[in-house]
């Protein structure tokens, strides 16, 4: 969005146009989001007696009789769903860590797969006749070189020098710093007895090791187990990401004088996200993400959470902060209600502020009249894929959607699959 006080020659009339273009944006959101909302009725009703046979509660679709005196409520759907977790979670984290592992490709790019120790460094010239691929008997050995000998064929550039071309071995990729002082060539060993390195392999472990890293750093475990729940309750698990979210990191730095000072370092960290269904809106017409021509994911936010946006890029600042000043909006859905009175619960929403973010489609006009700079080869295109947070008549962020090829950063998975429907069945189905 822009940013009308940094603008000199923004006017009070343009202001008005470009608010306009945002009523019209978040109009649309919000149509976008009711249709979906109202498809999905049917699900939310599946949902709710899941949840009420799960707490043990008897549905408003139970009727009893007056000579039915006992109501005893036999917990079957809490027990299978709970037995349903805890195996798919005994499965997923069989190793104590998240289910996901890094190969390296038959064929590595960047990266040799194999590697083995040069032969002069092993005093190996000696140990055979030359095969090929090995070293030159015939050479004697003073001859040789890590770098290569006179007449091997290999064309050394200009100003080489010894120790530059034993630096450069991008075969290794980020090996080389590690076995740089190591005499290495790439290729598979010519000998069994010489000693042989796979640096592909090496580079997937590592990577895998990162990745590991950052998911437990950001809490991915739990977000993914809290995902696998509610596609046991309820039939569909949600996840979001990975996205990049900055993270502080709380430092305390030595001074010269010994005293000790606080200096908070930001960064970029990667994120997953666990969206429950609920507050899940896709496209009525779609059976999974990639079928969706949009979805709205539903925010509910207190005063510090909107606050938040403040810092994170691309956010209107002065739409978030009118935002704030209204006060809160969020007014709670009808399976709230009844979960909540079911839940003999009394808690107050009033304070939250309900946002809506989407991913999908609109008309690119919107976009340029809005400022949105278009990507260079897509001048010729007439609908664009964004991300938009909207709250009541407001947009607080609009941004061409930044994912080569396009996608929508969600992710859902069935605990049992209906090839008919978004939402799928879940695992108590049969037993109630």
């Amino acid at each position: 969005m822009v940013d009308y006080k940094d603008n000199p020659e923004s006017t009070e009339e343009n202001k008005q146009e470009k608010e306009q273009e945002a009523t019209r944006l978040a109009a649309y959101v919000y149509d976008k989001f009711i249709t979906s909302e109202r498809a999905r009725q049917s699900d939310e009703d599946r949902w709710l007696e899941a949840f009420h046979n799960y707490r043990g509660q008897y549905y408003k679709n139970v009727r009893f009789r007056e000579h039915e005196k006992s109501r005893v409520f036999v917990k079957v759907t809490k027990t299978k769903v709970l037995a349903a977790y805890g195996q798919l979670v005994d499965v997923l984290f069989s190793a104590n860590k998240f289910p996901i592992s890094v190969e390296e490709t038959k064929v590595p790019e960047g990266v040799s797969e194999y590697a083995h120790l040069n032969p002069v460094s092993e005093n190996l010239q000696n140990t055979g006749p030359s095969i090929e691929g090995g070293p030159d008997q015939s050479v004697p050995p003073e001859q040789m070189s890590l770098i290569g000998f006179e007449g091997d064929g290999r064309e050394l550039p200009k100003g080489a020098t010894f120790t530059g071309l034993q630096e450069d071995k991008e075969f290794l990729g980020s090996l080389k710093n590690e076995l740089g002082d190591e005499a290495v060539k790439e290729g598979s060993a010519p000998l069994p007895e010489m000693a042989q390195i796979r640096p592909a392999t090496t580079l997937a472990r590592r990577m895998e090791k990162l990745i590991h890293d950052e998911i437990d750093e950001s809490s991915g475990s739990q977000e993914l187990r809290s995902a696998i729940f509610e596609s046991c309750l309820l039939g569909t698990g949600i996840i979001k990401g990975p996205l990049t979210f900055n993270k502080t990191l709380h430092r305390y730095v030595k001074n010269e004088d010994g005293t000790r000072s606080y200096q908070p370092e930001e960064v970029k960290v990667p994120r997953l996200e666990f969206v429950s269904a609920w507050d899940f809106y896709p496209d009525p017409n779609a059976k999974n993400i990639d079928e969706c021509e949009y979805v709205v994911h539903r925010h509910k936010l207190n005063r510090n959470q909107l606050r938040d946006l403040l810092d994170r890029p691309f956010f209107d600042k002065e739409a978030v902060l009118e935002t704030l000043e209204d006060g809160p909006n969020y007014q709670n859905r009808t399976f709230e209600s009844q979960i909540k009175n079911e839940d003999n619960s009394n808690r107050n929403e009033t304070d939250r502020f309900e946002v809506l973010e989407f991913w999908g489609c609109v008309d690119k006009k919107v976009l340029e009249d809005s400022q949105i700079p278009i990507p260079e080869g897509m001048d010729d295109e007439k609908e664009m894929q964004i991300n938009a947070w909207v709250t009541d008549n407001r947009v607080l962020r609009m941004v061409v959607n930044p994912f080569k090829p396009y996608r929508i950063p969600y992710n859902a998975f069935p605990y049992e699959k209906n090839p008919y429907s978004f939402f799928w069945y879940r695992c108590t189905r049969k037993y109630e």
